[in-house]
Parts: C-alpha cells; sequence; structure tokens
C-alpha cells in the first residue's frame, strides 16, 4: 500500500515542479510574426507580448528597431535579425542604477532567472548590459571587444516586482528569457518621464527639488543597505557622511533613483 501511494504523490510532484518552472521568451532575432522588421518604436511607452519597452521621451524614434542581422551564440542559439537599443539607458553621464530612456521593463510574480542574449552596437567596442530594480544592480554583462562578441547575461532575479534590462550605450538585443516566475507587465507604474523632482549632492549634503507632492525618499548604500528613510511634502536638503549612495524618490507623479557621491 505504502507503494502504491508513493508511486502515485511522485508523479503529482513532479507534475507541480514543471507547472511552477514557467519560462516566458521573446525571440527578437527569429519571432517575426510578433517582431517584424522596423524603424523603431517612436516616442511613447509600451508593452508588446507582456514586455515594457521605454524609448527616448522625446528625440531620436529608433530604439527598438529591428533589423537583419546574423548571429550565433555560444549556446548555439541562431538569429536572422536584432532589436536595436540604440544608446544607453540614462543620459551623457555616470552609470545610473535607475533607467530614464532605451530601457526594457518587465513586471514578474517571483524570484526568477533572466537571461539576456546581446552583442555591442558596434564593432571593437566592448559594451555591458545590466538588469536592475532601479535601485541595485541585479545581474550585468560585458561583451569581449572583438570576435566572439556574441554575450550571455544570467540574473538571479530575488523577489516579486519591475525590473529593468539596458545598455550602458548602443547594444543589439536578440532573446530575452524569463523562467521560473509569471510575467504580467503594464504601463500603469511606467510614468517615470512625469517625475520632475532633482536630486543631487554637494559637498556632504543631499538635496530634494521641485517636490510637487508627498514624496517617498530613501537612501541607501552601495552594498543595497537603507540607510536613510522619510516622506517630505516640500525641497528638503540632508546630510551624509562620506561615500557614494544610491537616492530613490517615489511620488504619485513617478519614481527616479540617482547616484550620489559625499565628498
Amino acid at each position: 500500500m505504502r507503494k502504491k501511494l508513493l508511486s502515485f504523490v511522485l508523479p503529482i510532484l513532479f507534475f507541480g515542479t514543471i507547472v511552477n518552472a514557467q519560462t516566458k521568451i521573446w525571440d527578437f532575432g527569429n519571432d517575426t510574426a510578433t517582431w517584424p522588421l522596423s524603424g523603431g518604436i517612436g516616442n511613447t511607452p509600451m508593452v508588446v507580448d507582456n514586455l515594457g519597452l521605454f524609448p527616448l521621451p522625446a528625440g531620436n524614434i529608433n530604439f527598438g528597431a529591428i533589423t537583419g542581422n546574423n548571429a550565433t551564440f555560444p549556446d548555439g542559439y541562431t538569429a536572422t535579425q536584432r532589436f536595436q537599443m540604440n544608446g544607453a539607458g540614462y543620459p551623457t553621464g555616470p552609470f545610473q542604477v535607475m533607467p530614464t530612456q532605451r530601457y526594457l521593463f518587465i513586471d514578474v510574480s517571483g524570484a526568477c532567472t533572466v537571461k539576456v542574449w546581446f552583442r555591442p552596437g558596434s564593432a571593437d567596442a566592448a559594451r555591458t548590459i545590466y538588469v536592475t530594480n532601479g535601485t541595485t544592480v541585479i545581474g550585468q554583462a560585458t561583451s569581449a571587444t572583438s570576435g566572439g562578441d556574441q554575450t550571455i547575461l544570467t540574473a538571479a532575479v530575488p523577489a516579486t516586482g519591475r525590473y529593468y534590462i539596458y545598455g550602458d550605450t548602443a547594444c543589439n538585443l536578440y532573446k530575452v528569457e524569463v523562467t521560473g516566475a509569471t510575467v504580467n507587465t503594464s504601463l500603469s507604474l511606467e510614468n517615470l518621464n512625469k517625475l520632475t523632482t532633482n536630486v543631487f549632492g554637494a559637498g556632504n549634503q543631499v538635496y530634494v527639488q521641485n517636490v510637487v507632492s508627498n514624496t517617498e525618499v530613501k537612501v541607501y548604500g552601495i552594498t543595497g543597505a537603507l540607510v536613510k528613510s522619510f516622506n517630505t511634502t516640500s525641497d528638503v536638503n540632508f546630510e551624509l557622511n562620506k561615500g557614494l549612495y544610491i537616492v530613490n524618490v517615489k511620488s504619485e507623479e513617478g519614481e527616479k533613483s540617482v547616484k550620489v557621491l559625499m565628498n
């Protein structure tokens, strides 16, 4: 009787494991029905097949252009076209953990693995792709500078939430894969371009200016530890010890994170 019961339970457990190990793939390189050849998505954020696309709010419209390009990756994956980022996920200047332009975003239901197949947008130039949650880098990978620059980024996403995929400059994406969680991306929270609050550091002071509504301010150390948290309805400045910090501000207008260096 015990053997019969065990033989009945094990298939159920195995089946449950298969069901929970969900996988979502965006194959820019071969899925011409979802990703036909195009010159870009314009200046308006959108969601395509549960993948969020955030272009430049104004100016060039070529983010998300799909163009022909053959590529073979180390794992054997091959592609005949590519998704072009056509620039960095932030304006000229230091790296920003919260992108403001030219990025992908996904809303996931729990811990999962995110993989990105990419190449640099220019020959003989090393390029980096990041996966972040807006306050912490979850994973990153840098391409080679010459032959064999096809690169696969693997990032272990720790929890439910929104995550961002973007480059430090122009990169071409061929495939994105999420394994282990459901992806259900919407535009409901994608209002970063409406947030006008400015954050900057000077000396040992951090300034939060142009506050127009109740705003939550959180300060993180470079390890991701929360060092300060408060709410404000008006412009404010506060002191921090020497070091590098990430200041996240969030209000009904949107959310952004800014890296500040205290001297």
